[in-house]
């Protein structure tokens, strides 16, 4: 017994070391890239966010690999894409100095698009491990194909004009108008008129009233006022990009907003039903909430703020929010890699495949605190957070 439970602490400690080898060579490999290559410049908070997100992709990837639950695999491959999907921001810096320098739309492009694949990657781990609790009987193949049509959809429908137009950003009815009044404003600044009102801009400014895209006649006077008043703030340093990014953005918050309606589902579902569940992914999918969360509020903050200077440093704020929960989301990763890759976690995860009704459902450390400080542990044995089922009377 005692030769089994050091062979056992001995496997974990190598796996961890593993783990911890690989994160940290990636880590000197990246950062030896910077020394040779002509590059952007990398924040801080970015590159903490790169290797927090990278040490989640290594951990979720062994996950996968480790995972005695054949059906959780794919749960954890999802999470595995999408965490090391975050490498794409950091190859952003390379965009447009060591990599393709002459092209001018270049950086704009690889934005746009890394930044829409690494949400359509969210969305899919998401939704996947919702299907995957509602439909546990289904092949993988089949939820997988409904995750798909699910997050597909919703994707192709509100990320097509970007798909079809990589240049859409810069044809947005926004982008046009401002145009429109950047002429305006620059003809009377050449002539010698520094005394810039939206009045002014506007009587001298053609503005087309849109429906969507589409443009569907001319503004009113007193509508073309209230307009300039918008767009003239935008002209001022690189105001302007915060109009760029808009379009993207939105969708995003689409995309985080159908994360956000699937965990409601999901715990929804466990409430009712209490299915069979592998331990700490309900725990998981818990602080996924508040991430899905997150990058909503800070989108909309994005899409609101006028200033670059402000759009930047709320982008530094949310990042200390988004951080800490990453670091939570790696505390339930990696406990969830402990328990599977130990004798008990490995015995627990194949009985929920073979004989999940005759069995308890494992209660880990987080819900006993829960249970310890804010219940009572003599009469709850089983998990919390589900329905006791009604006695009928005599």
């Amino acid at each position: 017994m005692l030769y089994s439970l050091c062979i056992t602490i001995g496997k974990k400690l190598k796996l961890s070391k593993k783990i911890f080898l690989i994160w940290i060579g990636s880590i000197v490999v990246a950062t030896l890239l910077l020394t040779v290559l002509p590059h952007n410049g990398l924040p801080l908070g970015d590159a903490a966010f790169n290797a927090i997100m990278l040490l989640l992709g290594i951990v979720s990837f062994y996950i996968f690999l480790r995972e005695p639950n054949p059906k959780n695999k794919p749960i954890f491959f999802n999470f595995a894409l999408f965490f090391l999907s975050s490498v794409l921001f950091y190859l952003a810096i390379f965009i447009g100095r060591a990599l393709w320098a002459s092209e001018v739309y270049a950086r704009f492009f690889y934005f746009e698009y890394s930044y829409s694949l690494f949400y359509f990657l969210l969305a899919i781990s998401i939704v996947y491990l919702v299907f995957d609790s509602l439909f546990n009987d289904f092949k993988t193949y089949t939820k997988y194909l409904l995750t798909l049509v699910v997050v597909g959809g919703v994707f192709v429908y509100y990320f097509h004009p970007i798909l079809e137009n990589p240049t859409y950003a810069y044809s947005t009815p926004d982008i046009v108008d401002f145009r429109a009044v950047r002429t305006t404003v620059e003809k009377l600044q050449a002539s010698g008129d520094n005394q810039i009102t939206a009045e002014k801009v506007a009587s001298l400014t053609d503005l087309a009233a849109w429906d969507g895209d589409l443009q569907v006649g001319t503004l009113f006077a007193n509508q073309k006022v209230r307009r300039v008043a918008e767009l003239l703030p935008y002209l001022e340093g690189q105001n302007v990009f915060t109009l760029i990014y808009k379009p993207l953005y939105l969708n995003v918050i689409y995309l985080n907003v159908l994360g956000v309606v699937f965990i409601f589902l999901f715990f929804g579902y466990q409430y009712k039903n209490d299915p069979p569940q592998g331990a700490y992914i309900e725990k998981i999918v818990f602080l996924l909430l508040p991430y899905c969360s997150l990058e909503i509020f800070h989108h909309f903050a994005y899409i609101k703020s006028i200033e670059w200077g402000s759009y930047l440093e709320l982008h530094r704020i949310g990042q200390y929010l988004t951080f800490a929960n990453l670091l939570f989301l790696l505390i339930f990763f990696s406990l969830r890699l402990r328990f599977i890759t130990s004798v008990k976690g490995e015995f627990y995860e194949r009985e929920l495949v073979s004989d999940s009704e005759h069995i308890s459902r494992w209660r880990d450390g987080f819900d006993n605190l829960v249970v310890r400080h804010f219940l009572n542990p003599e009469t709850l044995h089983g998990r919390f957070f589900t329905p006791r089922p009604t006695r009928e009377k005599a």
